[in-house]
């Protein structure tokens, strides 16, 4: 078993490694999730300077925020965030971390008419334009300027995530080099490394339920090991289990 997790991690550092030298503008994304985090790893094995960036909304727990801050400091990151807002939040600015303001007025009168009719905050009422404002849109302006995008999706999440591909051409290339990894080999690798993970993955709930997939805290609820990872998100909606759209949609 072990010789068979060293082949994959050297296959995924191989993927990255051919595509940082096929490709001289490239970054790597982080949701601060186990398997962003993996990627991550993997990629400043291979460029310890590769640039790092993270899209994150008014929606994410502050305990996102604060794993995010230790990591950026941990590790030397150096990441830049992308997020709908109108200030930047107080842990990341202390920090001093780099964040991108992108304007908030649509999103706020989108949410304000949404509320107003269906008596819902947005996440509630149309979970794929909360997404499509606050997650698509920042994506498309940090990739902007790049030519290839590393990220950590894994064909073993998800219903939704069986299809894709370790390189994908779509305009903008996007990497997927820990595509066939496992739940458990993510979190054996994290833990081989010593870095530790966001906190809601320690959390166990007293009917046996973990958090497996992070988000946005109204839209991340725990679920059995029995379930897909990516059951817990978008609970009770027409989106349970899906996509926000950023590995969905042409982002370039």
């Amino acid at each position: 078993m072990y010789k068979f997790m060293q082949d994959k991690i050297t296959h995924s550092a191989e993927i990255i490694k051919d595509a940082v030298k096929n490709y001289q503008r490239i970054a790597v994304a982080c949701s601060f999730g186990k398997d962003s985090m993996a990627t991550v790893l993997l990629a400043r094995e291979v460029n310890p300077k590769i640039p790092v960036f993270s899209i994150l909304t008014v929606f994410k727990p502050q305990a996102t925020f604060e794993y995010l801050t230790k990591m950026n400091e941990q590790l030397k990151l150096n990441v830049t965030v992308y997020m709908v807002a109108r200030e930047v939040p107080p842990i990341l600015k202390d920090a001093g971390i780099a964040v991108k303001l992108l304007p908030a007025a649509r999103f706020e009168a989108e949410s304000a008419e949404l509320e107003m009719v269906y008596g819902k905050k947005i996440y509630a009422a149309a979970p794929d334009r909360c997404c499509e404002l606050l997650k698509v849109e920042p994506a498309k302006e940090a990739v902007k300027n790049y030519d290839a995008w590393v990220c950590g999706l894994r064909n073993t999440e998800g219903r939704t995530r069986k299809d894709y591909k370790e390189v994908e051409y779509r305009g903008l290339v996007k990497v997927n080099p820990i595509l066939t990894w496992t739940e458990e080999e993510v979190l054996g690798y994290l833990e081989a490394k010593g870095v530790e993970l966001h906190p809601w993955y320690n959390r166990v709930f007293s009917d046996g339920r973990k958090i497996r997939s992070l988000g946005c805290e109204p839209c991340t609820v725990p679920i059995y090991d029995w379930q897909d990872e990516r059951d817990g998100r978008w609970k009770g909606t027409n989106k349970c289990g899906g996509e926000c759209g950023i590995h969905t949609k042409k982002l370039k």
